[in-house]
């Protein structure tokens, strides 16, 4: 065999090594996106931390290939973290109501800390870091029968609050996912199509939504498409509502959402989203 044959064959055999890497991995991170916000993500962050570990001293790999799973699991974790602290958040607020359940609201209030802490240090932008401790206040000033003068006071200002921090957050949420207008998309939620004042791969705005007690957290049943004659199923998760306004903000629970199925439809017809 000549040098360069050899050369040759060892270039063929680390190509095949790096592909098989990148498909596992993919499997690895793929999976991980369909984590179900209700469970602790600690085992999903350190599995996450070892696939990271274990990419860093791989051979086989690029240094793009290195920092395109790196921070594609950090992306992974922060957004399980923050799923896993709107649902602790209504379990508390819930718990917050019954006096037969404050040993549970003290753990789960514990468990939210705890969960924040751990986005924190994953990068968890500002506005929402401060959404999520306005939140807590307000859960720790309900009495267990609801009635929390100062509770209510903090529960009318956080709203009124809300849209101008969410709108505050925006920034920081283009810099993941681009914020588009136009195609409106059409969005089917409990029998009843509405369209999009905007939407991303994270998520929609919708709009002309009457108020049937939408709540900050609830997971909905949505389906979603270009138009109403392709529309794709999917659970989503409610970020807010404002009842002046008529218009439901809600976001994907995972980043392999449908959504990424309606862009792709969107490039097959050649519309190109503003």
């Amino acid at each position: 065999m000549t040098t360069i044959e050899s050369v040759r064959d060892d270039a063929a055999a680390r190509a095949d090594q790096r592909r098989q890497w990148l498909e596992r991995a993919g499997c690895e991170l793929q999976l991980a996106e369909t984590w179900e916000p209700a469970g602790n993500p600690e085992r999903l962050v350190e599995h996450l931390d070892r696939l990271v570990e274990a990419s860093a001293s791989a051979d086989a790999l690029t240094a793009g290939d290195k920092a395109e799973i790196r921070d594609r699991a950090r992306a992974i974790k922060l957004k399980a973290c923050q799923c896993h602290i709107d649902v602790l958040l209504e379990q508390a607020m819930s718990a917050s109501r019954d006096k037969e359940r404050q040993v549970e609201r003290g753990e789960t209030l514990r468990l939210v800390n705890d969960a924040l802490n751990v986005a924190a240090r994953l990068g968890l932008a500002e506005p929402i870091r401060q959404g999520i401790k306005d939140r807590l206040d307000i859960i720790r000033q309900t009495s267990a029968a609801g009635d929390s003068t100062t509770a209510k006071v903090n529960a009318e200002r956080e709203a009124a609050r809300e849209a101008s921090r969410m709108d505050a957050a925006h920034p920081r949420e283009q810099r993941m996912f681009t914020r588009w207008h136009d195609p409106a998309l059409t969005i089917a939620i409990a029998g009843r199509a509405y369209g999009t004042a905007d939407w991303s791969l994270g998520g929609a705005l919708v709009a002309d939504v009457e108020n049937r007690g939408w709540r900050c957290g609830q997971a909905i049943d949505v389906r979603i498409g270009l138009d109403a004659g392709k529309l794709y199923a999917d659970k989503m998760v409610i970020v807010r509502y404002s009842a002046e306004q008529k218009r439901l903000a809600i976001r994907a629970r995972r980043f392999a959402s449908v959504l990424m199925q309606v862009k792709r439809d969107c490039d097959r017809a050649g519309v190109e989203p503003t």
